[in-house]
């Protein structure tokens, strides 16, 4: 099976959460576990990679309704990207394990300690 097919198929088998998921303001993507986010009315799908070769590096995916809707490449510590209208910061990216989001208001980071699935 291709490997698109393949990350397709086993969305449905990742951690659902209601969005948005963070723990003292930082979402912690696990490397290649798909999340399924409720946001507006909305489902999308949320899948994470992080890559050794040239650098380590990051990618997330974002789908909504089994269509793509985006695609952040190349992501580093420092990068600010927006998923479902918010906007987070990557602070860290770990190789095979995790890219670290810090959500992010009005170009300052949120402190609001919101709790996962809350």
């Amino acid at each position: 099976m291709p490997r698109d097919a393949r990350e397709a198929s086993s969305v449905s088998e990742g951690e659902k959460v209601k969005y948005p998921f963070a723990f003292d303001g930082r979402w912690a993507l696990r490397h290649q576990i798909p999340y399924t986010v409720e946001h507006g009315g909305r489902t999308y799908q949320v899948l994470a990679s992080v890559f050794a070769e040239p650098s380590v590096h990051g990618r997330i995916r974002i789908g909504c309704e089994g269509r793509p809707v985006g695609e952040f490449d190349e992501l580093t510590p420092g990068d600010v990207l927006e998923i479902t209208g918010d906007r987070w910061r990557v602070v860290g990216v770990d190789y095979r394990t995790r890219i670290v989001l810090e959500h992010v208001i009005d170009g300052c980071k949120e402190d609001t300690g919101v709790q996962p699935g809350k």
